[in-house]
């Protein structure tokens, strides 16, 4: 009619993929109930399948996406009409004619295979976009972002005070995982808790992306446990979150390579903890470097049992737990079973014992009660590993743990018939001096009662690198 104008009112592109996941649920659903035209219906139940698939990955503020999800919504329903008119037999034979029908299917899956080859270039441009942001100083925070994400709890958005890092940690979709990694080409490590992969992201910087293996829920508690508990934490010697990985079953987190580039602590002073150039690492040649990476861990343990807000307990202290860097700086790592710290007296406590054979400490697996108290025993056994070469337990004649072979060497003043003889085969009077200290430290961590605070093993452990490096010579003593 002329003079009268028409008003479009534009539908938010988020609606549309709404409505248009819906057609594509229904289109399936009834593709499979079809009585008539059977395999055109499974056709395209396929096609719209993997258009669904694709969807999670598109960026629904561009103005292209929008423009081809309301051509997909219209040509969607158009196949959702086909498909229905399939489920009534009696019906098709007055409405089409064979050869209508059959053209109609044709023309329907020829504009899906467009719409598809469409969003699939769409899809590779928003990934690209993505990584190219993800880490630049704009790029926020998606914590809370959409259905697919893993929900965390409110304190898992307040980062703590003194965070050294202005990045936060970011989502990444299950296809930008595959882009990063070169889809899984690069495998670094496997255990019975994940494989671990090399990635690169689009800035040049090298990635670890850890892959957690399917335990059903003790893998999901472990994974929220570590993505609250990282989240929030900046250390020097704490591992760094890059992001992570929620979509569909996938349980993944992206860490920083650089800080895993030479292994674990395990690898190192233990022989054979690892192939390779661990044997002629300075952590196996050297004592100031075995104490440089005790000292680093043991701050970082100070830290989430006294400055993080709430304090965290690890649970899972261990040498292959301490992460170290290219230069062998440590980084501690491995926060699936971190716990937050409760105020308490004797312990708090929790269902299920956690902790590597020959590190969890004895009261914690007597009373089920864990404290910080439970991370030093940790610490210490890793302290007599590094001083001995040896690893927490083995199989053979008693003793069979390694507390139970260097504890007893220790206190009855013979150290050196325990001590690792690859750093030096003997040691001088001032290492001498330190590595007692250090000794002393480690059977203090492992008393049954009163044990230190982390700060106290700090403390001596500076102390005892202070000597190595040529400092006076100090008596042993308690701080």
């Amino acid at each position: 009619m002329a003079g009268l104008e028409f008003v479009v009112l534009a539908v938010p592109a988020a609606a549309v993929a709404r409505l248009v996941f819906g057609l594509i649920s229904d289109i399936v659903k009834k593709a499979e109930t079809a009585r008539q035209n059977k395999l055109e219906c499974n056709h395209l139940k396929r096609h719209v399948s993997q258009i669904g698939r694709l969807l999670p990955r598109l960026k629904l503020q561009d103005p292209e996406v929008a423009e081809v999800l309301a051509g997909l919504r219209d040509t969607l329903q158009e196949a959702h009409d086909l498909v229905v008119a399939c489920q009534k037999s009696n019906m098709v034979k007055k409405l089409f004619s064979s050869d209508e029908q059959a053209m109609k299917f044709t023309q329907v899956n020829g504009r899906i295979d467009s719409h598809l080859l469409v969003i699939q270039v769409l899809s590779q441009i928003s990934i690209t976009h993505r990584l190219d942001q993800i880490l630049t100083p704009n790029h926020t925070s998606v914590l809370d972002s959409g259905s697919r994400s893993l929900q965390l709890k409110e304190s898992a958005k307040v980062p703590y005070v003194g965070s050294t890092s202005a990045h936060a940690a970011v989502q990444f979709t299950s296809a930008e995982i595959a882009v990063l990694t070169g889809n899984y080409g690069h495998v670094l490590s496997e255990d019975s808790s994940g494989t671990v992969y090399k990635g690169r992201l689009r800035d040049g910087q090298e990635v670890a992306v850890k892959s957690l293996k399917n335990h059903g829920s003790q893998r999901e508690g472990a994974f929220v446990s570590e993505l609250e508990t990282l989240c929030q934490l900046r250390h020097d010697h704490i591992v760094r979150l890059v992001g992570w990985c929620s979509e569909d079953d996938n349980r993944m987190f992206v860490y920083q390579y650089q800080h895993m580039s030479n292994g674990t602590l395990r690898d190192h002073p233990t022989p054979g903890g690892s192939g390779g150039s661990a044997s002629a690492s300075p952590v196996t040649l050297s004592w100031k470097a075995r104490l440089q990476a005790l000292l680093g861990a043991a701050g970082a343990i100070d830290h989430l049992h006294r400055f993080a807000v709430p304090a965290i307990i690890h649970r899972n202290v261990s040498s292959s737990s301490i992460l170290l860097d290219k230069s062998c700086a440590p980084r501690v790592s491995d926060f699936g079973a971190a716990i937050l710290q409760v105020p308490t007296t004797g312990g708090q406590h929790v269902g299920d014992v956690v902790g590597k054979v020959g590190y969890t400490d004895p009261e914690y697996c007597r009373t089920r009660c864990v404290s910080p108290a439970s991370d030093v025993y940790s610490f210490g056994v890793m302290i007599l590993e590094v001083l001995t070469g040896r690893p927490p337990s083995w199989e053979g004649k008693h003793p069979n743990t390694l507390v139970g072979f260097a504890v007893p060497a220790i206190e009855s003043r013979n150290l050196r018939s325990v001590l690792d003889r690859r750093p030096s085969p003997e040691p001088t009077p001032r290492q001498m001096e330190a590595l007692e200290l250090v000794a002393y430290t480690a059977t203090r961590c492992l008393w049954q009662q009163d044990r230190p605070f982390m700060a106290n093993v700090v403390i001596n452990l500076h102390k005892a690198l202070g000597l190595i490096d040529g400092g006076e010579p100090k008596q042993l003593q308690w701080s």
